[in-house]
């Protein structure tokens, strides 16, 4: 999976939200794969990755797509589940989250020059409450 089941685990650890997948290959570069309403009205859009190192496979035009949108003052993230490969990090599953704004800096050096949130341990541990007030704007 190229996401990394991060599509799905939003949809469950959000399901009163309201999703919509995106698939816009041939019509619209650059999208991102879903787009989120809270039931407070809080729209956003979401990309989600997956690595098992720190370089992140993200287009140019998923990075112009992102950098736009946040300049325009856009409700755009990035979510990469990190799932090292190397015996040395056994187990560290990690979810870095981060404002489209970090697109340029994940695509031309990846996660260790992102202005990002992380949190470890997977999807059990990982401080789901945090992560929804950092989409809905409450936190940055």
């Amino acid at each position: 999976m190229k996401d990394g089941g991060l599509r799905s685990t939003f949809r469950t650890r959000f399901r009163s939200w309201q999703w919509t997948s995106v698939e816009t290959a041939g019509t619209a570069s650059g999208v991102p794969d879903s787009e989120f309403c809270t039931p407070s009205g809080v729209q956003g859009w979401i990309e989600f990755k997956q690595t098992g190192i720190y370089r992140v496979n993200i287009r140019p035009f998923q990075v112009a797509w992102l950098m736009r949108r946040c300049r325009y003052g856009g409700n755009a993230w990035i979510a990469v589940r990190r799932v090292p490969q190397s015996k040395k990090e056994n187990g560290r599953d990690e979810l870095w989250l981060m404002s489209g704004s970090q697109a340029q800096a994940l695509f031309e050096t990846g996660l260790n020059s992102v202005y990002a949130t992380m949190w470890e341990g997977g999807e059990g541990i990982w401080n789901w409450q945090e992560i929804e007030d950092i989409l809905r704007g409450l936190r940055s």
